[in-house]
């Protein structure tokens, strides 16, 4: 995703002014109107409706930040989804001659015509696209010309957030996918002295498109940075920085008021240092789970549980920290608990072998005999090498016993 998303940037960076009539293709397309959108597919009626019904959520999720008046959208947003990357790629082909390995948001000379352009994938990879260039299709349709680092990173802070069905709404999710690279640029000494905060806030699009690389996690980070920063100063800067924001100025005039205005209470280099100290502090996934076993491996269990549920918090769809709590709970002698976590880990693709054994020794424990029977059995048949000698030992045992 991130690789996919250097390159669209590219797009998203140029608003293009385009003239080329549309409606011959809009005649071949099913669209659905709602309050704020309307929606083109090339598969059906239902599906322009479902994707108008996710991008409604998804713009109440945008303005719980902008805050910006509905009733003055005069003009319904336009979005445009194909079923195939191919009948995409043929698009943009007609409009622009190259295509994209992303969403694309196109301004046209006559608003009314501006679109999101996008293609059908994977439902997360598809939200988070239609969440990032949807929010500076929204964005734009006030303020045109927004400074580049707090559009893409308020987009890149949003694109994550998970759509419950149910209830038709968007909730906010971290994003973590830049936060390895951004630290890697803040270790740099070479790059942060070359690539100031102050030169970040006033960013063109030449330069940002010059140092794709680098723009990408630091617009994000700043943005994570100002509203997750325990101090209130902190993000009242980019709610200052939001409300600052002139829908008739250019990107230069918009970026210099946004720093004038919104940043005139801090001094840039404590703030950069600030910016530097949070965003080292912070941890991935990947970071909490191998802290994790580290601390399950020098028996700080109180440690392991809070590294793992904080893992849980980013990711609930990898069965590492599920099969480690299983593990502290079968310590504590917890057994249901061990034995909920570890199904939990079971469920997400664990290797079965491993998660047999692990259920077998947990229920033998728990003196639940003949389900750890059952479970050690099938550990032995699932990895012989692995199982044989230890499920034979305790089977023994469970023999003896009963």
């Amino acid at each position: 995703m991130k690789t996919l998303r250097l390159v669209a940037i590219l797009i998203g960076l140029l608003l293009l002014f385009l003239s080329i009539p549309v409606a011959a293709q809009d005649q071949e397309l099913y669209s659905w109107s709602s309050k704020h959108y309307r929606v083109f597919t090339d598969s059906n009626v239902t599906e322009s409706m479902e994707i108008a019904r996710k991008l409604e959520a998804a713009l109440l999720l945008f303005n719980e930040f902008l805050h910006y008046d509905l009733d003055q959208l005069k003009l319904p947003l336009r979005v445009r989804i194909f079923t195939e990357k191919e009948a995409y790629d043929s698009y943009l082909n007609r409009l622009i001659s190259e295509t994209r390995s992303d969403f694309v948001y196109i301004s046209y000379s006559d608003p009314s015509r501006s679109e999101l352009v996008g293609f059908q994938r994977e439902e997360k990879d598809f939200n988070a696209s239609l969440l990032h260039y949807g929010f500076i299709q929204f964005l734009s349709a006030f303020v045109p010309n927004a400074p580049l680092w707090l559009e893409e990173g308020m987009a890149t802070y949003l694109e994550y957030s998970q759509y419950d069905p149910m209830t038709e709404a968007f909730s906010w999710t971290t994003n973590y996918a830049w936060l390895d690279s951004l630290k890697k640029i803040l270790s740099s000494a070479e790059v942060i002295d070359k690539y100031t905060l102050r030169g970040l806030l006033l960013i063109n699009k030449e330069r940002a498109q010059e140092n794709i690389e680098i723009f990408y996690p630091t617009t994000w980070g700043l943005v994570h940075f100002l509203l997750q920063s325990p101090e209130k100063s902190h993000n009242r800067i980019l709610w200052e920085s939001l409300d600052t924001l002139d829908g008739t100025a250019t990107l230069r005039e918009n970026s210099r008021r946004v720093l004038e205005r919104a940043f005139r209470w801090v001094d840039l280099a404590e703030l950069q240092r600030s910016f530097e100290s949070y965003s080292n502090s912070l941890m991935t996934f990947n970071d909490l789970v191998r802290q994790g076993v580290e601390q399950y491996g020098t028996e700080d269990l109180s440690a392991a549980r809070s590294s793992f549920e904080q893992a849980l918090r980013l990711r609930s769809d990898n069965y590492i920290p599920y099969y480690y709590l299983g593990l502290i709970a079968y310590q504590e002698k917890d057994f249901t608990v061990a034995r909920d976590f570890y199904g939990r880990a079971s469920d997400l693709g664990i290797d079965a072998g491993l998660i047999n054994y692990a259920l077998g020794v947990n229920a033998f424990a728990d003196q639940r005999y003949d389900q750890a029977t059952e479970f050690l059995l099938k550990a032995k048949e699932l990895d012989p090498e692995s199982y044989g000698a230890k499920t034979d030992s305790l089977l023994q045992r469970i023999d003896f016993m009963q």
